[in-house]
């Protein structure tokens, strides 16, 4: 739950992301589930990366695709991705992704 204005802008642009994304792109961000004014509730994602070389190699590539699709993935870092059931990549929070190109 929000309890400032930047929460609920960060909120507001976790929602519109997720569900105006292409397949290709939602699959790598946390599913969100419910949403109202100043909340949101995502899938619980628990499944951690481990923090070796192919993982920086993955984890470069998950930011290719968000740059090549006109996502500015920012804030990337362990405690923000996750592991789906499938072993893709996750973003957890990705409040701050800025859409550059529509």
């Amino acid at each position: 739950m929000a309890i400032n204005d930047w929460g609920i802008k960060s909120n507001k642009k976790e929602y519109k992301l997720f569900f105006n994304s292409p397949s290709l792109i939602q699959k790598h961000l946390c599913p969100v589930i419910e949403f109202g004014y100043g909340w949101i509730i995502m899938k619980k994602m628990i499944q951690k990366i481990p923090l070796d070389q192919e993982y920086d190699i993955k984890i470069s590539q998950f930011i290719k695709i968000f740059k090549e699709n006109g996502i500015e993935p920012k804030d990337i870092k362990d405690k923000n991705l996750a592991l789906s059931e499938n072993g893709e990549l996750v973003a957890v929070d990705y409040g701050n992704f800025t859409v550059i190109k529509d």
